[in-house]
């Protein structure tokens, strides 16, 4: 492939870091009606009546873009971790920011599905069985937080040790990462807390993991920009070459 060409395709995932944060935003916040979600203590009914019947069309459409643009995360993770490996004489740590990427950006598309299942048999199925899969969802969109927090710690570790100037990224930039990563450990809990500051609509999820989330995401996309900007090849090895045995002085 011509280098200048792998160079924009390059930038334009990069930039879907920053893409994600606004559109998965507006799609999953704003027209899914999640700020806040609805209250965990509501009855099977009282989830349907004033949430999946009263929102419904909103509900859909939100959950339903959501599905489409949470694969831009994905993108945006296979990117960092291309711009990780660079940096690596062994590249476990963007093995790892790759695997919990691509794990997170699963999830950001698995549980909006199942919401949009719920808006639209609400009224017309048990309302117990909707209840059943929007907890179903939210545990699976909480609860698996690991598959991001280790993301965020290799992210933390390469930036942290990383001798090679200039960084791929300030910092305290990758520090906020590290934060949101651990911000989420609350969510270990969610099963037990129905109410107050740690439930899936309580004040933490929301103003600190949430926020923190989305601002390491939408700012570190800058940064990856200048560095793939700085590339005059931007080229990698591929991943049998760098995990060869050749690498680690074997026979070839």
């Amino acid at each position: 492939m011509d280098g200048k060409l792998s160079q924009r395709i390059q930038l334009i995932c990069a930039w879907c870091g920053p893409a994600f944060v606004v559109l998965y935003g507006l799609s999953w916040v704003v027209l899914g009606h999640n700020y806040p979600p609805p209250d965990p203590l509501f009855t099977a009914q009282e989830l349907v009546d004033n949430f999946y019947l009263k929102y419904q069309d909103r509900i859909m459409l939100g959950q339903s873009l959501s599905t489409a643009f949470g694969i831009l995360y994905l993108i945006w993770a296979c990117q960092l971790s291309v711009q990780m490996w660079r940096r690596e004489p062994t590249p476990i740590l963007s093995i790892i920011q790759l695997c919990g990427g691509v794990l997170t950006g699963w999830v950001l598309i698995f549980s909006p599905a199942l919401w949009v299942w719920c808006a639209e048999v609400a009224g017309k199925v048990d309302p117990e069985m909707i209840k059943a899969v929007h907890f179903m969802a939210w545990y699976v969109y909480d609860m698996t937080y690991w598959i991001t927090t280790i993301e965020v710690i290799a992210l933390f570790l390469l930036v942290m040790t990383d001798k090679e100037k200039p960084a791929l990224m300030p910092k305290w930039a990758a520090s906020l990462a590290l934060f949101s990563g651990l911000s989420f450990i609350p969510l270990t809990f969610l099963p037990y807390i129905k109410s107050g500051p740690f439930a899936l609509n309580g004040y933490w999820s929301f103003h600190v993991a949430f926020i923190s989330y989305g601002l390491f995401a939408a700012i570190i996309g800058p940064y990856m920009v200048q560095d793939i900007n700085r590339m005059k090849v931007p080229a990698i090895p591929g991943v049998a070459q760098a995990i060869s045995r050749r690498q680690y002085g074997g026979r070839g």
